[in-house]
């Protein structure tokens, strides 16, 4: 009996079929099989699970058309797997500091996972990245994680060195920890800031550094105050999917958001391109066109 084949293996071969077939439109079965290396009904099983596939929304209009009943396959509404698969540097490096994170957790255990791991880091570093600064990189990933959580655990502070994209500044804060979490594609760290006596939200990408406090006393309130608190209203004009990543809780029922940095509303308003349109306060709204009017000078 033939042995299963590797999940990994599997779709590592769907995603080349993609390009594959967009190229060889009309192939017969029989030799996109012998091209592949695998056997007719496999491949037609591959074939019924792209036909599956497509972006989301997941309606006709989404899913990849596979017409194969014939003997011979033909494939379209695929152009955005028609490049074959490859990683850029900054996508390996993120799966390189993830295995590593993985890694560090799983070290202690007697789970031969973890020399998996090392052996695709390995692939990693080799066949896609070859720099030698990747191991300090990836290395000081883990360290920061394990300091947050540690501090998190025993409700201690840290220094942290942290880069503010909405001033462009590189700034150092001392916070006291609460969690880390996901929102969207982020991870974020939710601190007392005692800078800015209140609570803050901090894009753990975006933390240069972290140091651990000895001996600061936890704050005793961590309601903060929401004096630098804006409050804005939208008007949504394209909920795209760059709109529901940038915010989250934004819908056509409630077009309310709120920030900390008036600086931060007024690029990140303007990066949308007209999609999500400020109505409210007005002089956030004459800013944002101010910037704009700014910009479009430069052409």
């Amino acid at each position: 009996m033939a042995k299963p084949e590797n999940s990994l293996i599997r779709t590592a071969r769907l995603l080349d079929l993609v390009p594959f077939l967009m190229t060889h439109q009309g192939v017969a079965i029989a030799e996109l099989a012998k091209s592949f290396g695998t056997s007719i009904k496999e491949i037609t099983e591959d074939l019924n699970t792209l036909w599956m596939c497509g972006l989301p929304g997941y309606t006709p209009l989404e899913l990849i058309d596979l017409e194969f009943e014939s003997g011979f396959v033909s494939i379209s509404n695929a152009e955005t797997l028609a490049t074959p698969r490859a990683l850029d540097r900054a996508e390996a490096l993120s799966i390189y500091m993830g295995l590593d994170l993985l890694h560090s957790e799983l070290a202690e255990s007697s789970t031969p996972i973890a020399a998996q791991i090392l052996e695709l880091q390995d692939q990693l570093k080799v066949l896609l990245i070859s720099t030698p600064q990747l191991d300090i990189a990836a290395n000081l990933a883990s360290e920061l994680r394990g300091l947050i959580l540690r501090a998190i655990r025993q409700r201690g502070w840290l220094e942290i060195v942290y880069h503010s994209i909405a001033n462009d500044e590189v700034s150092t804060r001392n916070v006291a920890p609460y969690e880390l979490a996901q929102v969207g594609s982020h991870e974020y760290l939710q601190a007392y800031c005692d800078k800015a006596k209140a609570v803050r939200n901090f894009r753990a990408d975006r933390i240069i550094s972290v140091t651990a406090i000895a001996d600061q006393i936890w704050p005793q309130s961590t309601q903060g105050d929401d004096e630098a608190r804006i409050i804005f209203s939208v008007q949504i004009n394209n909920l795209s999917r760059l709109v529901k990543e940038t915010f989250p809780d934004l819908t056509e029922q409630s077009p309310e958001l709120s920030g900390y940095s008036q600086n931060w509303i007024i690029r990140t308003v303007t990066s949308l391109a007209g999609e999500v349109e400020v109505t409210q306060p007005i002089s956030l709204r004459g800013e944002i066109a101010a910037q704009a009017k700014r910009a479009l000078a430069n052409y």
